[in-house]
């Protein structure tokens, strides 16, 4: 394969990939274009070493490339995600149940969340990413990613006060 058919590739294909990992893994994702990326090296690689048989049409061994990216994407996303969502304490039940049942509240206050708000909160709290790094991936200042994350932090302050809290309800 010649440099210059990878670079066909390239332009043909990259915004038909584009699309796909944007809308399969968050269009505020700052690790799409990796992803992307990643698949465009695979097929290109894949396509030198003579592993694409021609069985099917070039831009179906594509689309089967960029789908198993990103499931793969996906899987490593969840196995760091892992150690979060499973209780540390399995001796009580009860006690699992309720962080279980509170990590699904907050999952559901973050997609509540403009995905950019929800990204710099995982970014920051989970990742431990320091403000200024984020800033420097979105390409704005530190002092707007303060803003940001305190804007963030409000509105999930905002809607965890409609939380029924348990006594309330039985006293009201």
């Amino acid at each position: 394969m010649k440099t210059s058919d990878a670079e066909e590739i390239l332009l043909k294909y990259w915004p038909q990939i584009g699309f796909r990992v944007k809308n399969s893994i968050g269009r505020s994702t700052p690790d799409w274009e990796d992803v992307a990326s990643e698949i465009l090296v695979a097929v290109v690689a894949a396509l030198r070493g003579e592993k694409f048989r021609g069985d099917s049409s070039l831009g179906t061994f594509i689309y089967s490339v960029t789908t198993n990216k990103i499931i793969d994407h996906i899987r490593q996303k969840k196995k760091a995600l892992g150690p979060f969502l499973e209780s540390g304490d399995d001796s009580d039940p009860y006690l699992h149940l309720e962080t279980q049942e509170r990590v699904r509240l907050i999952a559901g206050f973050l997609k509540q969340l403009k995905p950019k708000y929800a990204d710099i909160l995982y970014l920051h709290y989970y990742l431990d990413l320091p403000l200024s790094q984020i800033a420097q991936i979105y390409g704005i200042s530190a002092g707007t990613m303060s803003t940001w994350i305190k804007t963030a932090r409000n509105m999930l302050k905002k809607l965890m006060k409609n939380l029924p809290v348990d006594g309330a309800k039985n006293s009201a």
